[in-house]
């Protein structure tokens, strides 16, 4: 029983007056702050128990949207049942130090599938790019890979010049993308990454589902790898 509670039913067992009962449980709590400590760290234990079962549920009721490769958004071993999936933004600095983390995995394990989620959050140029990377990956797998990992080995903003470049060494012509960056296709895509972000209450990225474990934040290649199986 908390000790809190305790103290609480033996004053009452006590007959202790409703005047004194005030004083004599501010008395007690001053006494012994560590009571309250471990009442929060107890409460705060069962938030997240109770956190981790909703998103638990709410990955295994999205599920097959979460795993649907369709839209040609990811790399790695297409078959394999080790799945990783990573909410990202193209202009977030710790979605590009996590992916060097995703290329060290794939380079290390042949069993292991990546699937992008578009969550661009921090600027008008992540949608955008969202935007582009979904037009190529529609076409082509194999040059949304290439697109992906272009874009994010890169420091900082990518500019006009910069993406003209990539796109051209890719066979893609800027100009043409932009007339179906607007496109139902697209605008579906980009909501239904959203909305999933939503559901799973995520505020930022990078964050990974790591075969069905829900993680927020950059992690590093340690945890990543310590959640594949061999």
């Amino acid at each position: 029983m908390n000790y809190l509670i305790f103290v609480l039913v033996l004053l009452f067992s006590l007959n202790v007056s409703s005047e004194n009962l005030d004083e004599k449980i501010e008395k007690f709590l001053l006494n012994n702050p560590e009571i309250i400590l471990q009442s929060l760290e107890n409460y705060e234990k069962k938030k997240i128990a109770e956190k981790k079962k909703f998103n638990n549920q709410i990955i295994a009721d999205n599920r097959k949207q979460i795993v649907n490769t369709s839209n040609g958004m990811y790399s790695g071993n297409l078959e394999s049942k080790n799945v990783i999936i990573e909410f990202f933004d193209y202009n977030c600095s710790y979605c590009k130090k996590a992916h060097q983390d995703i290329l060290k995995i794939e380079k290390n394990k042949k069993n292991v599938k990546v699937i992008y989620k578009n969550f661009p959050i921090l600027s008008e140029n992540s949608k955008k790019l969202a935007e582009i990377a979904l037009l190529i990956a529609k076409d082509n797998n194999k040059k949304f890979i290439k697109f992906h990992n272009l874009i994010m080995s890169r420091k900082g903003l990518i500019n006009k010049n910069q993406l003209n470049d990539i796109l051209g060494d890719l066979g893609y012509d800027q100009g043409k993308l932009k007339n179906n960056l607007n496109s139902e296709y697209i605008k579906s895509q980009l909501l239904k990454d959203r909305e999933l972000a939503e559901k799973l209450s995520l505020r930022g990225t990078p964050a990974f589902i790591v075969n069905d474990k829900l993680f927020f934040g950059y992690i590093g290649y340690d945890e990543l790898v310590s959640h594949i199986k061999n």
